[in-house]
């Protein structure tokens, strides 16, 4: 039941920050400060200055609360996820997730999905990151995903590493259960040149994150 409440207010602010703020940006750093705050984690980071208008965000993703973290801490920025495709169609959440810009990749047809990238190619935007988990799902996180590498050259966009421990405490993967006081440490690395070979640059984010 303590859980229950405490996701009930998760959607509720939700709606509330889609509804009030104009500025979809604001919605989502104002969502992602408030769930912190209730779910009362403790954030530990330790960053650099990115210096740059346009970068990829590369990290791990063990919990629902990884995305809460990494909008939270790059507060300033208009960050674009890649999901899945089966989250457009949940009601409601769907339509909110394409006005904040997320990108569907459908894991299914690699056609759709290169579609998709072409397409945001072309209106490609200033002063906004793209925010990619490399290593798929949340249960599943061996087999590393270099998509995001390809991106990142493609746009010749630096690509910042973000290692994430301890979201798994507070939301743990399958469960609706919310952990209270727990503490999150995340490490925000220098930028990798989109220069190198990819080789090189999975190798490093596989060291890192």
């Amino acid at each position: 039941m303590f859980s229950i409440i405490k996701w009930l207010k998760i959607l509720f602010y939700m709606f509330f920050y889609y509804i009030t703020q104009k500025d979809i940006k604001n919605a989502a750093k104002l969502f992602a400060k408030k769930s912190i705050n209730i779910c009362k984690a403790q954030i530990a980071s330790s960053q650099t200055s990115t210096n740059s208008k346009n970068f990829v965000i590369m990290a791990t993703h063990k919990s629902y609360f990884d995305i809460f973290c990494i909008e939270y801490l790059f507060f300033n920025t208009h960050i674009i996820w890649f999901a899945k495709k089966e989250l457009f169609h949940i009601p409601i959440f769907g339509h909110i997730l394409k006005k904040t810009g997320a990108l569907s990749i459908d894991r299914g047809s690699t056609i759709k999905s290169a579609l998709a990238l072409r397409k945001l190619l072309k209106e490609r935007k200033d002063n906004v990151a793209f925010a990619i988990f490399p290593y798929g799902t949340r249960k599943h996180i061996k087999a590393f995903k270099s998509g995001g590498i390809y991106f990142a050259k493609k746009l010749k966009l630096p690509i910042i590493p973000v290692k994430i421990e301890g979201s798994e405490n507070v939301m743990p993967p399958g469960k609706i259960t919310i952990q209270e006081n727990q503490k999150v440490k995340i490490k925000i690395y220098d930028k990798i040149n989109p220069d190198l070979e990819v080789d090189k640059i999975e190798s490093t984010l596989k060291k890192l994150i």
